[in-house]
């Protein structure tokens, strides 16, 4: 019990850390585009472009991640 307390304490602080740092890069990023010194449309469309690659990216390695889990666990159960 000990030590699935403290494998819970440590996967909580890993998963703040990571939050953490996602949102300090947002922030730096968010701030350095708009102190850039470039006309507002130019700006909402570096914007919108890094956003659609972002989000095109994110939904790869999603799809990528749930096939590795379903294989995963298609392994398990037939090892059961």
């Amino acid at each position: 019990m000990r030590n699935y307390m403290l494998w819970q304490k440590k996967t909580n602080y890993t998963g703040k850390v990571i939050i953490g740092t996602i949102a300090g890069i947002a922030a730096g990023l968010t701030a350095g585009l708009l102190t850039a010194p470039r006309p507002g449309r130019e700006t909402r469309q570096i914007i919108s472009g890094r956003t659609s690659e972002t989000l095109s990216e994110m939904k790869k390695n999603l799809a990528q991640t749930r096939e590795k889990v379903l294989h995963k666990a298609e392994e398990a159960t037939s090892d059961i």
